[in-house]
């Protein structure tokens, strides 16, 4: 990988490559699909392929304080191209007597280069404060709403998702994080070159300390030398985040989705294995953005805070279940749309957010709980909670978020015994809804299985429009093993008076000695 170029008078950037076998047209990339330009890497796999080179994890005591050498002097460099001699590294000693060698591009393409957005954003000096206001809460320092400007070039899915909320918001607010992305286009004006028609830059930017992350590289390992080129950051564990606990983003563009307003027709456009991305081409401002897959990096938070997309508006919308599905086009653009845009627009998903944070949702499981106390104390049972999980997000499907805030939807499950019969009892957050979906019940004695097999439960979930599916359940517990029970009526959806919550312990203790 090259040096970054741009024609004069042109918007995109793009970053020069030396590709393998040496006959392919491709020997560049737009700066958009920085979240695939990873060395070693196929850019257009058939199938699929070992990752090349060794693994290695260490952690950060400081970025800062890594100096800066050529890639020329790394002796783990395994290719010694022309193209690439004098990009930047940072150079990083390890206790062991082991030298790491980390191509700046790649260290910010790890940290940062998640999606088309914040792809090719970095280079656009003061994006951040023309796209988002960010207002402090002075009477609770652990609110902070970030106002996305109605101009905004920032695609909603990125709002959608509580992944990569999160990750906007810890760009956005984390002074390091901030300034280190920021760094990016700052550098730029300021050490860029101009060679005839072109702008011509060799990438360089400043890193966030990273103080205790730990980092796991792919690459070349220089035995004689105890060297080590990195070719790819794959995961990035650990890492401080300086954001209140509570972000809301909210823009005069959002509205929360009411059901209603009769079905949506098919369900989304099946898109075809394979995409070809189109360099040239615009894409069009009609399509919601295809998610392609890009090397997405491990990313894990070393504390969780949880970020709503909040709206005062509303929009009837369809069925959310799967429909009818039409072939979509394999040709697909990740630029931004000119008056003549016609493809489908697309996005990388750069992010694996691993980050521990189901203690953000278990209070939605309040009523539920304290019911389980109850039936400890008043009906001599042991309860054992088996922990919240969050959905998973299967395909296009919307169920693995809330309507209301588009945060994570998570169920939990607990095991319940008396009298030398046991019960798992299932519950999904379905607060968001007008009608709650009743508590499943199943026999211990085979809901072990289903346990075991929760993500294949999850699918079934999901695919089955959030409601219990029934002809799997058959099948792995047996037709007989399990049944639901209803919770009781309320005023308010998700809150159940007291009173209430006594007779749904007694209602459910009452079943569970029917079924013993």
């Amino acid at each position: 990988m090259g040096s970054l170029f741009r024609k004069k008078g042109h918007k995109n950037w793009g970053i020069n490559l030396s590709v393998y076998p040496h006959d392919q047209e491709k020997r560049t990339l737009l700066l958009s699909q920085a979240p695939i330009a990873v060395r070693k890497n196929v850019l257009r796999p058939t199938k699929n392929y070992s990752p090349q080179g060794e693994t290695l994890s260490f952690s950060v005591d400081n970025a800062q304080n890594w100096t800066v050498e050529v890639i020329s002097n790394c002796s783990a460099w395994p290719r010694k191209l022309k193209k690439e001699a004098e990009q930047w590294c940072f150079k990083v000693p390890l206790e062991g007597g082991t030298t790491v060698f980390i191509p700046q591009f790649e260290m910010a393409r790890a940290l940062f280069f998640k999606n088309v957005y914040l792809s090719r954003s970095c280079l656009d000096h003061g994006i951040l404060d023309r796209e988002f206001g960010i207002e402090y809460d002075e009477f609770d320092p652990e609110h902070v709403t970030v106002r996305v400007r109605e101009l905004t070039t920032c695609a909603d899915n990125m709002f959608k998702d509580y992944s990569y909320r999160r990750f906007l918001a810890w760009v956005l607010l984390d002074p390091e994080a901030r300034r280190s992305y920021e760094s990016i286009s700052r550098l730029q004006i300021n050490t860029g070159n101009s060679l005839g028609l072109y702008q011509i830059w060799d990438f360089q930017f400043e890193p966030p300390s990273m103080r205790g992350a730990m980092l796991k590289v792919r690459g070349n390992w220089d035995r004689d030398t105890n060297t080590f080129f990195v070719y790819e950051v794959s995961g990035i564990g650990n890492i401080a985040a300086n954001v209140p606990e509570e972000v809301d983003f909210v823009s005069p563009k959002f509205f929360t989705l009411e059901s209603g307003g009769g079905s949506s027709g098919g369900g989304p456009a099946e898109r075809p294995p394979e995409h070809e991305v189109e360099d040239e081409s615009g894409e069009s401002k009609e399509n919601y953005p295809v998610i392609l897959q890009g090397n997405a990096t491990i990313f894990e938070f070393a504390k969780s805070f949880n970020t709503r997309k909040a709206a005062t508006k509303t929009k009837k919308s369809g069925n959310r279940g799967d429909g009818e599905s039409t072939q979509a086009p394999n040709e697909v653009s990740t630029e931004e749309q000119g008056p003549d845009g016609m493809l489908p627009s697309a996005d990388w998903d750069g992010l694996d957010d691993q980050t521990e944070d189901t203690n953000l949702y278990e209070s939605r499981f309040a009523s539920f709980f304290k019911m389980l106390e109850i039936l400890e104390s008043k009906h001599d049972c042991e309860v054992v909670k088996l922990g919240t999980r969050k959905l998973p997000k299967i395909g296009r499907c919307n169920g693995h978020t809330m309507r209301d805030d588009c945060t994570p939807r998570v169920w939990t499950a607990v095991k319940v015994s008396f009298d030398r019969a046991s019960f798992y009892l299932l519950e999904v957050d379905m607060s968001d809804a007008t009608k709650p979906l009743s508590t499943k019940v199943i026999n211990a004695t085979v809901g072990d299985k289903l346990i075991e097999q929760r993500i294949d439960f999850e699918t079934r979930l999901l695919k089955n429009s959030l409601n219990w599916p029934k002809a799997y359940l058959d099948e792995v517990c047996g037709a007989s093993n399990h049944f639901f029970i209803v919770h009781p009526k309320t005023k308010k959806t998700g809150q159940i008076a007291m009173d209430d919550i006594e007779r749904w312990a007694a209602n459910v203790y009452r079943n569970l000695l029917r079924q013993r």
